[in-house]
């Protein structure tokens, strides 16, 4: 038997309109502010596909709705051969119309506009509750099947953030301030050096320990020589 025809709820715009403002205000009753930062990409490495210089500049914040309700999930505290390991997971949901909304801000920059349509894999939001950093992993926007005839929300899965080097920059002092006070001196085998931007994203350190371990002499098998 065919469904009813008298609910079309899969072609009626004023239907899916009201469906998706009562979700938008649902989030904006039950759920948190956060803020949304996108990675801004300088050159990527088509090969890699990663971009070591990539950098975050800019933040806007945005309601969503926290899925993950009581705690944080995943594999929480692991001891690994490394140290102790972090790995706290959220679940967020957020309206398409509301980020849509707080995304288009972002094209009217005036020195560098970011184009984002929808949430992306690589950005970051910054989560009050734990003043913490988690990373966006996954974008599901087909897990609910388009049951009102069209997509409302988008649901992230983050991952607590591992720092590697990158600026953050937003001008928000609270969400800045997390990775400033990661910039501490590092020690090496001759003394202590402090990484600045001069060096922070580069190996030119690195290559400099490194010849005077390996030994790129003529008895070397990996040289350059004839064998």
């Amino acid at each position: 038997m065919p469904v009813n025809p008298f609910f079309t709820n899969y072609g009626f715009k004023p239907s899916q309109d009201l469906m998706e403002d009562l979700m938008i205000e649902s989030i904006k009753i039950k759920g948190l502010e956060v803020y949304y930062i996108p990675r801004r990409y300088v050159e990527v490495d088509d090969l890699f596909g990663e971009d070591p210089n990539s950098n975050f500049d800019v933040s806007f914040p945005i309601e969503v709705y926290l899925e993950s309700f009581n705690g944080f999930e995943g594999e929480r505290e692991l001891v690994t051969k490394f140290g102790i390991e972090i790995r706290d997971n959220l679940t967020l949901t957020v309206a398409k119309k509301r980020f849509e909304q707080e995304a288009a801000k972002l094209q009217s920059l005036p020195d560098r506009p970011i184009e984002l349509d929808a949430p992306s894999m690589g950005d970051l939001i910054y989560f009050p509750l734990s003043k913490g950093l988690f990373e966006i992993k996954y974008v599901d926007n087909k897990q609910v099947f388009f049951q009102g005839g069209k997509l409302y929300t988008y649901k992230l899965e983050c991952e607590l953030f591992k720092y590697s080097m990158e600026t953050v920059e937003t001008g928000n002092t609270e969400i800045d301030g997390i990775t400033e006070n990661l910039l501490t001196e590092v020690v090496d085998a001759d003394g202590n050096y402090v990484v600045d931007d001069k060096t922070k994203n580069d190996n030119q350190l690195l290559d400099t320990e490194g010849l005077n371990i390996v030994d790129y002499s003529e008895i070397d098998p990996f040289s350059e020589g004839n064998y």
